[in-house]
């Protein structure tokens, strides 16, 4: 009785101590698998614990057929942060009064980061002139904002009741540079409900409640 307790007690430490390997004969872990692992239901980590090793670190996504694969930035058609320099080349010293850019609002967030403009053959001394000719130049108009009738973020670069000239007054055509960020909806990014204020006419800094979500 006491010998088959023995080799029980025996085997229960052996199993309780053991290491699985798939595809391998020497697991470094408690569960080593060597190869692709395929879950065809939910996967529950408990205390996954820290991890510090931060370069070279790979996302898991989850593909449109439901299957879970190692995120890629180098073969993906698309990025979860996107920059890209959208140019406008021989433009009107009016500027960019509405640009379609195609990119779906329901998949993406597109914000302009900065700008700036040059004179078609590559000045760098083009300024804003006045229309009417005063010596103050009204703000900047330059955005991203979503278009609901196309489903599409839209672009605009110009700047108020003025003109893109040269220093002399001169009229040139200008090339009008915008520093785009694309976000990758459901990936990074998430979208926040409308954040509306009525600030009845008056003053009301210092008592906006903030948005749902901060």
């Amino acid at each position: 009785m006491k010998l088959i307790l023995s080799v029980l007690i025996l085997l229960y430490l052996n199993t309780s101590v053991a290491q699985v390997g798939v595809n391998t004969n020497t697991p470094q872990a408690t569960l080593d698998v060597n190869g692709h692992t395929k879950v065809d239901e939910k996967l529950y980590l408990e205390a996954p614990g820290d991890f510090n090793e931060i370069r070279g670190s790979k996302l898991l996504v989850e593909k449109q057929d439901k299957e879970i694969v190692q995120y890629d930035i180098e073969n993906s058609r698309y990025g979860p942060i996107n920059y890209a320099e959208l140019k406008f080349e021989n433009t009107q010293n009016i500027g960019v009064q509405n640009y379609d850019t195609k990119i779906p609002i329901d998949q993406y967030a597109v914000t302009v980061q900065g700008f700036y403009v040059r004179g078609q053959y590559g000045e760098t001394n083009v300024v804003a002139s006045s229309d009417s000719g005063d010596q103050y130049i009204e703000g900047s108009q330059v955005y991203s904002y979503k278009d609901t009738n196309t489903g599409t973020w839209h672009v605009k670069a110009f700047v108020n009741n003025s003109k893109f000239r040269l220093w002399n007054n001169a009229n040139i055509q200008v090339n009008i540079y915008l520093n785009l960020i694309i976000y990758r909806k459901g990936l990074l990014a998430k979208e926040l409900p409308s954040w509306n204020v009525s600030a009845g006419n008056a003053v009301t800094r210092g008592v906006l409640s903030k948005p749902a979500g901060f």
